[in-house]
């Protein structure tokens, strides 16, 4: 395998403009699967000529990982043999992928002290990343071993990914999960660290499997809560300001992806249970920092199912 490049090395080598877009390239082979002639004129305002001359250099550092494809008018992955040329990790692909493409995020050189809190010791596979990302852009499905943690099958199933999300500790992923078991057959959510392989495969999602047909990933919906009973005044007060709540208010009302509250039920310690259970212990007074106060006008959205198990 030759070697994978830190970005400040293709610089020292190539110069701080030419490595940007060599880097760029190298990102949209490995995680999109292909470029074309307009990504590049869009991205860098460049003249054909000199696109035509970024490709022939990038070609001088990888030239089995690409190849033209006619028919598509596009330059593409030859997954077969791909190296990438600049080193790249999971979390920082993925972050790229929400937000768009950042030389400075290919640099450890932040403007303040920084630090992340909370990343799990297991580093995200970027092989596995690049083939949910691809399929993602493509339309196409994968075929994994998946870890549920609430289905003892880990059998090998076909999902056809259709987006990514960080749900504030994670980096998931949405995909239709195809199959003849239970469960199967539609939309879910997944944690990219579960997975324990993927495999690209020549499967094309029929139109109810794309992501335009997840109806809970379009629905958006208003989310009525209340600072917890069980809180005290000066937990209230801190909430309020955490918050942005006004003084004089104990209610907030935001609208969210449907399917996306569970995750924001879990971290922002939102009580769902029907009504708030005034026996809580000492332990959940500190729990809890809000009381879902329209749970009724939830609870026919299928996305809802995980939200309210085993409340009242």
């Amino acid at each position: 395998m030759k070697n994978i490049y830190k970005f400040s090395h293709i610089v020292e080598k190539e110069g701080i403009q030419v490595a940007e877009r060599l880097a760029y390239i190298d990102f949209l082979l490995q995680f999109k699967g292909s470029f074309s002639r307009s990504d590049l004129t869009a991205f860098f305002g460049l003249k054909d000529a000199a696109v035509s001359n970024l490709v022939g250099k990038y070609r001088e550092h990888r030239s089995k990982n690409v190849f033209y494809d006619r028919k598509a008018g596009k330059n593409v992955i030859n997954v077969e043999c791909f190296e990438p040329l600049v080193e790249l990790d999971s979390e920082t692909a993925l972050g790229m992928l929400g937000n768009g493409f950042n030389k400075n995020k290919l640099q450890d050189s932040p403007i303040v002290p920084y630090e992340r809190i909370g990343v799990s010791p297991k580093k995200l596979d970027v092989t596995l990343v690049s083939k949910i990302s691809r399929a993602i852009c493509n339309n196409s499905g994968v075929i994994c071993c998946y870890r549920s943690g609430s289905s003892s099958n880990h059998a090998p199933r076909i999902l056809f990914p259709t987006a990514i999300f960080f749900d504030g500790m994670s980096w998931m992923f949405r995909a239709y999960h195809r199959g003849d078991i239970a469960g199967a057959n539609e939309f879910k959510c997944f944690d990219f660290a579960r997975l324990q392989s993927v495999e690209e495969s020549a499967l094309v999602a029929d139109i109810h499997e794309r992501l335009e047909k997840d109806a809970d990933w379009h629905i958006t919906t208003p989310i009525h809560l209340e600072l917890h009973p069980t809180l005290s005044e000066s937990n209230k007060a801190a909430t309020r300001i955490e918050f942005g709540i006004d003084d004089d208010s104990d209610e907030l009302i935001i609208n969210v992806k449907a399917v996306l509250f569970y995750f924001i039920a879990k971290y922002w310690r939102i009580d769902v249970s029907t009504e708030a259970d005034n026996t809580h212990s000492y332990t959940l007074q500190n729990h809890y920092k809000f009381l879902l106060k329209n749970r009724k006008t939830l609870e026919h959205l299928h996305c809802m199912e995980n939200v309210f198990k085993g409340t009242k």
